[in-house]
Order: structure tokens, then C-alpha cells, then sequence
């Protein structure tokens, strides 16, 4: 029998070692990336494609983003409350602070998802024998399949445009470079490293068969191109090109958004609904399976061109 039942036992919680929000487990998708099989003759039906359980990167750049800044509303008293109380280490509860939180993440972040390159030390990384990409930032922190900690996603540039301060700038740039070179697509990123063993970048969902990496579409989030994450991608690599060897990449950073809002532009202009879709296969190609038209796709270009047209005047 399938583990349905499993996916409804989800624990979620703060790691008060590290201040990293956690939870799910491998029976459950709690992010965005929340793909559940149903091909019965595949053998999937009710397993999590990608689970992504423990702390998966943007969550915790995000609880970052809103502890920063309810710290600041303390401090400037606007906003009443102190902090939370929290059960660390199973003594009594105590209060931390929005400030003591926010230093906890600041402080545990770069040790616990950044991956050095080869000449870089790794001792102190758990389950380091699966690191197969280096200069990067980890997908997640805590899963209970370990490899999935390791996976080339793009969704630490969603932590790097809502707490960029997380961030070293030098590592942050190389780890945009190699996701540019790796997942950037046509319009969309590639919502998994090609090199990845469990990379399928062709979304079938309305195909039915032995396959079980792909039947009824379970490879959603496991290669094919997510447009609305290519906002996020943007926006990163332009706070870390003003920030990174003095500005030297602003200029360059910006010409790179006019290519790749052109080709968004085109897309939007030729399409029969005058929108962005949710989606496209391997190298931008239609994926008949994607929303034809999908509003984060279309908002989150929005806020790069909002971003972009704040520097322009400086360069």
C-alpha cells in the first residue's frame, strides 16, 4: 500500500541551533515545488516528486526577510511584540528576539548551505560525498534523502533578492555564474541541473506509462523551464553585479536582462492570451501541458524591470 497517510504527518518547527524554519518529510511536498505522482501503472501514485523536506533555502531566506524586518518594526516601535518563545534544546521555554533570530540565521547560513570550491574544505558539511556541483548554495539543508540537499535548483536566488545580506558577495557571483551557464534557459531556468541522474527536462503530464520518472508529469519540477524563477534570478545577479569587484558587472548585468526580456517580449507578443506562460520544455520549447498564461510569470519580470530602472540613471 501507498504511505498516503505518511504526507499528513508533517512536523514543522525552527531549528534553534541555526534559526532555520524546517519541515515536511519525504511523503509530503511543502514548497513550491509540490509535484505528487498519479500513474498507477508507473508505480507513483502519491509520492512526492520532490519533497525538498528539512530547510529548503528560499524558505529560510524568507523567514530571514520577515525576521529582519520585524525586528525593525520593534526597534522603531511600531510593532509590540519582542520576539517568540522558543523550546531550544527541550529546556524551558525562552524568549528569543527578533534581533537574536535574525543574527542566528546571519550567522549559520553561509556555513551550512554554501559549497566551496575544490580547493575549499568540506569537513563540515554532513553527507558531503554527495557534493556534485561546486560554488554553489545548497537547495536544502536537513532532507531526509540526503542527495536532494545537493541538487543545482533555482531557488537560492529567491533568497538572494529577499535577504541578500545572507550572502557572501563573492560567493554569490559565482554561484550566479554557474547558474546562468547551467539552468538559464530560453525564457525559463531549469528547474534541475542536466547532469542531475534524476533530470527529465520534457513535461508530459497527460502521458500515462511504465515510465515512473515521467509518467502523468512527474517530472514537473525535475528539468523543464519555470519562467517566474527567472525574476528571481535577474534581480539576484543585479543586487550581487552593483555589489561584486567594485560595480564592474552593472552594465553587463543589465545588457543580459534587455536579451532576456526580449525574448520574453516576443513570446508575450505572439502569444494568443498576450501573456507568459507557466512553463517550457528543455531549451524553451512549448510544453502543450503549461498554463498558457500564469501571473507570477509575468509579475516577477515585472519587478525586474522595476529593479532595473532604478540603477539605469546611475550607470
Amino acid at each position: 500500500a501507498l504511505p498516503i497517510s505518511e504526507g499528513f504527518d508533517v512536523a514543522v518547527g525552527i531549528d534553534w541551533k541555526t534559526g532555520f524554519v524546517y519541515g515536511g518529510s519525504e511523503w509530503n511536498c511543502g514548497t513550491w515545488m509540490d509535484k505528487v505522482g498519479e500513474s498507477d501503472q508507473a508505480g507513483n501514485r502519491g509520492v512526492p516528486a520532490t519533497p525538498r523536506d528539512g530547510s529548503a533555502v528560499e524558505l529560510v531566506g524568507l523567514c530571514k526577510s520577515a525576521v529582519r524586518w520585524l525586528s525593525q518594526m520593534h526597534a522603531k516601535g511600531v510593532y509590540k511584540e519582542k520576539g517568540v518563545m522558543a523550546d531550544t534544546e527541550g529546556l524551558e521555554e525562552r524568549l528569543v528576539t527578533w534581533s537574536q533570530w535574525d543574527e542566528m540565521i546571519q550567522e549559520s547560513f553561509e556555513r551550512h548551505f554554501w559549497i566551496p570550491d575544490a580547493e575549499g574544505d568540506v569537513t563540515h558539511i554532513a553527507d558531503a560525498n554527495f557534493v556534485h556541483q561546486r560554488t554553489i548554495y545548497r537547495d536544502s539543508v536537513g532532507a531526509t534523502k540526503r542527495f536532494a540537499d545537493f541538487q543545482l535548483r533555482p531557488n537560492f536566488p529567491i533568497a538572494m533578492t529577499v535577504a541578500p545580506e545572507l550572502f557572501v558577495p563573492e560567493h554569490a557571483w559565482k554561484a550566479l555564474t554557474m547558474t546562468e551557464t547551467i539552468l538559464l534557459g530560453k525564457l525559463g531556468m531549469a528547474t534541475l541541473d542536466p547532469k542531475d541522474w534524476a533530470y527529465r527536462g520534457v513535461y508530459d503530464n497527460s502521458q500515462d506509462s511504465g515510465s515512473y520518472e515521467t509518467a502523468r508529469g512527474f517530472n514537473y519540477h525535475q528539468g523543464p523551464e519555470w519562467l517566474w524563477v527567472t525574476g528571481y534570478f535577474l534581480r539576484a545577479k543585479l543586487h550581487f553585479a552593483q555589489v561584486v569587484d567594485g560595480g564592474v558587472h552593472a552594465s553587463e548585468t543589465v545588457q543580459l536582462i534587455h536579451h532576456v526580456v526580449a525574448r520574453h517580449r516576443e513570446a508575450l507578443e505572439t502569444s494568443q492570451w498576450k501573456g507568459l506562460v507557466e512553463l517550457t520544455n528543455v531549451g524553451g520549447w512549448e510544453c502543450k501541458d503549461s498554463c498558457a498564461v500564469q501571473a507570477w510569470s509575468m509579475s516577477c519580470m515585472l519587478d525586474v524591470l522595476y529593479d532595473v530602472g532604478k540603477i539605469k540613471t546611475r550607470l
